[in-house]
């Protein structure tokens, strides 16, 4: 995330005793380039690498780091052969600091958006398998409806995605989560069949208790295709012992195609166009496995008009692409509360039309 600040501008605040000062009532100034640098030095992993990228001279940004240490009385990072690591006191600033710039960046396109058009930066981010599906054709969509969004795209697991999103990091995700928890707003969309993923081009369904005696490729611990696995094998009494696991979809596709093992994966596992070797997939005869798919926020997180808008885009989209049959094996689910009219922010209701009028072509 990019922002200018003023040189004058300056933020007051009653640290978090417990959190950054470990003292009562320690009033703390610092300035929002404060904030700013030390994101920097964060992300950059090391002074001299955040004053090229911050375009500052290294003197300068040691200068500043040192007097951000003396107000707040604290080590924040700890230099190395390898780079800056934070302190304890440091990971607290740093979560906090980059909501503050978030939210000061967020009152700068709100000010700026005085057409009523949605416009500045926001992040999405896509496990893997979900990327295939959506990635492009979000961009797409977004640079035909709202031009003036920047519209950053991320993929990893998710798990990763979630931690992000709590953190502040990204303002939308797409994961596999079907209920709230401590820290996201979760919008379930759509639940995903899971199949049984093979080279062998038998199309018949499997019983449960065979895919359990062949060699078994699988996601690693924690993940939700594991999840639904370890929980259908065991209402059957069976043990899950994959031969490997594997994260990444590219080489556990090859794997299956090469005879390595089979796996149980969603249909957008194996959507990867032209590309890649072309596998099998077969339903499971007495058991059917599932992951939901939901559309998550921050807890905390402010919604600009924006967000608004790609949350508004994606979701439209999902359901586009499950209706025409481009995204399959997957159900739509029925949002649990319909927002009437007066619920959408009005610079997004004239954009609304504009999007379904697109949609229908």
């Amino acid at each position: 995330m990019r922002a200018s600040f003023e040189k004058s501008s300056e933020l007051s605040s009653r640290t978090d005793v417990a959190e950054v000062t470990g003292v009562a009532e320690v009033e703390v100034v610092m300035d929002l380039r404060q904030l700013r640098y030390f994101v920097g030095i964060v992300q950059a992993g090391s002074l001299s690498r955040a004053a090229d990228q911050l375009h500052i001279a290294q003197s300068a940004i040691s200068h500043h780091l040192a007097s951000l240490e003396s107000e707040l009385d604290r080590q924040l990072v700890m230099r190395g052969p390898k780079g800056v690591q934070l302190t304890e006191a440091g990971s607290v600033l740093y979560r906090h600091a980059e909501a503050i710039l978030r939210h000061v960046e967020f009152a700068k396109q709100d000010a700026k958006s005085t057409l009523n058009v949605p416009s500045g930066h926001v992040s999405v981010g896509f496990p893997p398998a979900v990327t295939v599906v959506l990635g492009y054709e979000l961009l797409a969509r977004m640079r035909t409806l709202y031009p003036q969004i920047l519209l950053e795209l991320s993929e990893t697991r998710n798990s990763l995605l979630r931690d992000r999103l709590v953190n502040g990091q990204l303002d939308i995700a797409m994961l596999f989560e079907g209920q709230a928890e401590r820290g996201l707003v979760v919008e379930p969309l759509l639940e995903e069949e899971l199949f049984y993923v093979t080279a062998d081009p038998d199309p018949s369904p499997i019983r449960i208790a065979d895919a359990a005696q062949l060699p078994l490729l699988l996601p690693g611990p924690g993940t939700a295709i594991q999840r639904a696995t370890q929980e259908a094998f065991k209402k059957h009494e069976l043990t899950v012992r994959p031969v490997a696991e594997i994260d990444a979809l590219s080489p556990l596709r090859r794997a299956i195609a090469a005879g390595i093992g089979n796996s149980i994966l969603s249909w957008s596992g194996l959507y990867h166009g032209d590309d890649g070797p072309t596998l099998n997939y077969r339903r499971f005869a007495d058991a059917k496995l599932v992951r939901p798919v939901s559309l998550c926020f921050s807890e905390v997180g402010q919604r600009s008009p924006a967000i608004e808008a790609v949350a508004s885009t994606l979701k439209s989209l999902v359901r586009e692409l499950v209706e025409n049959g481009t995204w399959r094996g997957v159900s739509l689910i029925a949002p649990s509360t319909k927002e009437s009219p007066s619920a959408v922010p009005m610079e997004l209701r004239d954009w609304a039309s504009a999007e379904e009028s697109v949609g229908a072509d």
